[in-house]
């Protein structure tokens, strides 16, 4: 027995050792080509490119021999995972794809990009991996498996404007505490007393707005309501009758109250931006954490044009959703995923982990005002030094994030079209989750009723 035990140790060795010269013996005949395609869309998030590029660029003064290939597209999501499809199906396919996280159920059920958990879970990899920030990993997580690392997010939030709740008699220090997710003032009832009272002292037009179309905003407060979306088991939609029910009477009670308009979700998005900065709304809750940037970047202001970093300090501020279970700050990640045709995964893996550095994903953040990803983060100077993304930081503590399946545009589509039912006064609230369960029965498959 032993010597069978021998015969095998040395075996596994022999194979080890033979599979690792192999690998260097690859490096030593030349470089090995990674292409890497990372996507916008638009500008500002080029560093999602020019972070890998810093990363080849250190694995090779370690010794690597990477040649690397980095695109950077500034298309919409559509025509860039068409690109792709093509792309995989041809020996065009790069090795290594940035995704938002709502695509990762496709592609993992299509088998077009690689499970990492062998990576991110090895011993040598665990303090990375804890270094995340809740809700990170469950953002590229499918059926129990992970499919990529987090790299920024889309933090969801509400603006409020703290010059109207001056005006409302508020002192600086009152407005921190009845905003502060820990505090027993941070309540949904609370949000919508000082949104009447504004409104009615003619302060602002409206309490609340949010934004148009068919977009990632109403999963917000469905996810304040405590709603579900998908089956961890099945993966399977579900339909969380009684999340949904308390979203419509609360967008209801809204419009009924005079505090949202009722064609809300038509507004032409200049316009909705204008009644943001301009403090005509007193809350902006379509939004996310990178608007602060753009604000200052776009003239969307009729009184000022382009605001200062100062005025937005000065007049605004950010908050979770006050959920009915504790804050809530629902995020949507954008991830490096491994394309599973890839012929060098344990390369293509040793450079999106460098590219996810603290120091790389630091610098990232600060350039497009997203939400970092790593906790570690916070103690880098650069970083520290950013005022207004340390306190993205401080409302990313209670991250959860955004839904992700392969119906999920479908059911995005008829949870808008339930809610302008409701803001135009078209639809009852019965009558708008009856539309939901009949249209999910019929449009998604395996949907589960809840």
């Amino acid at each position: 027995m032993r010597k069978i035990v021998a015969v095998f140790l040395i075996f596994f060795l022999a194979s080890f050792v033979l599979s690792s010269t192999g690998q260097k013996e690859e490096l030593k005949k030349g470089p090995v080509s990674i292409k890497a395609w990372t996507i916008g869309p638009g500008p500002v998030p080029v560093l999602r490119a020019k972070n890998l590029k810093t990363a080849g660029e250190e694995l090779n003064a370690d010794g690597l021999n990477l040649k690397l290939d980095v695109t950077f597209s500034t298309q919409k999501f559509g025509p860039y995972r068409t690109s792709f499809s093509l792309a995989y199906n041809s020996n065009s396919f790069p090795d290594i794809l940035g995704e938002d996280q709502d695509i990762i159920p496709e592609y993992a059920e299509e088998g077009m990009i690689l499970p990492l958990d062998k990576y991110v879970k090895a011993g040598t990899w665990k303090s990375n991996f804890k270094d995340f920030l809740p809700g990170m990993w469950n953002a590229v997580a499918w059926k129990g498996k992970i499919y990529g690392i987090p790299i920024e997010a889309v933090v969801n939030c509400i603006y409020y404007r703290k010059d109207v709740l001056r005006k409302l008699g508020m002192s600086d220090s009152d407005i921190a505490k009845a905003f502060s997710p820990d505090s027993g003032q941070f309540t949904l009832a609370n949000l919508v007393k000082l949104a009447k009272k504004a409104k009615d002292a003619g302060l602002v037009e409206w309490g609340f707005t949010h934004r148009k179309g068919a977009g990632d905003y109403w999963f917000n407060t469905v996810m304040m309501f405590g709603g579900k979306f998908v089956d961890s088991v099945t993966g399977n939609m579900i339909i969380d009758t009684k999340a949904l029910k308390k979203d419509f009477a609360f967008h209801k009670m809204l419009v009924d109250e005079g505090l949202l308009p009722k064609d809300m979700a038509s507004w032409d998005w200049k316009v909705i931006h204008e009644y943001s900065v301009d403090g005509k709304t007193l809350f902006w809750i379509g939004g996310h954490t990178g608007q602060w940037k753009e604000y200052q970047q776009k003239a969307y202001s009729i009184k000022y044009g382009k605001v200062t970093e100062a005025y937005l300090e000065k007049n605004m501020g950010i908050a979770p959703f006050p959920g009915i279970d504790g804050p809530v700050t629902p995020v949507k990640v954008h991830a490096y995923t491994l394309v599973s045709k890839t012929k060098n995964p344990d390369l293509a893996f040793k450079l999106i982990s460098k590219a996810s550095s603290p120091e790389l994903l630091a610098r990232l953040s600060i350039t497009t005002f997203r939400g970092p990803t790593r906790k570690s983060i916070m103690k880098l100077k650069d970083f520290k030094d950013q005022k207004y993304l340390t306190k993205v930081m401080q409302i990313m503590k209670y991250a959860k994030a955004f839904p992700k399946h392969p119906s999920l545009g479908k059911y995005k589509n008829m949870l808008f079209e339930a809610m302008v039912g409701i803001e135009t006064g078209k639809l009852t609230v019965e009558q708008a989750l009856k539309f939901m369960i009949a249209k999910a029965k019929s449009d998604i498959p395996g949907v589960i009723i809840r």
